[in-house]
């Protein structure tokens, strides 16, 4: 979400100054900040719709877990005895969680929480993550159905 705020301040940035800077800028380099900004705003856009509004579900009853996009239906992407919790680094020194199908886990996985670093907030944070999130869906999932 801080991702999301900071390319649409910017992006408004641009297109509220841009206009008014038109006597001292060239044309070419007015349209290229507009560029810029449009790729921002769409990045935004594609970012909040597929990746931070994104939620799971966890049917106890019929023991399948479900990602739940708002603008699109549900999708069922596995069976509780087949999801397994990994560690993922897509940036050097941040660490994120993510759940995946054993045996394809570093194939096709879908994060389940915020990057962390090494900071100690980041560490403070994550191990709160750990304690009042992650442990209580390992125990759903490994609990017998209703």
């Amino acid at each position: 979400m801080p991702k999301i705020k900071i390319f649409a301040l910017l992006s408004v940035l641009i297109f509220g100054a841009v206009p008014f800077m038109d006597s001292w800028l060239n044309y070419n380099i007015r349209y290229t900040l507009y560029g810029i900004g449009a790729i921002m705003v769409f990045y935004a856009i594609y970012d909040f719709l597929f990746n931070v509004n994104v939620k799971f579900l966890f049917d106890k009853n019929a023991g399948i877990i479900y990602k739940i996009n708002a603008p699109f239906l549900k999708q069922r992407l596995m069976m509780f005895e087949e999801m397994t919790i990994i560690n993922i680094s897509q940036e050097p020194g941040c660490m994120e969680y993510a759940i995946g199908k054993k045996k394809k886990e570093f194939m096709k996985n879908y994060s389940i929480s915020d990057t962390f670093t090494h900071s100690k907030k980041s560490n403070a944070r994550e191990q709160e993550y750990v304690e009042q999130v992650l442990n209580p869906i390992l125990e759903f999932v490994k609990s017998d159905k209703i």
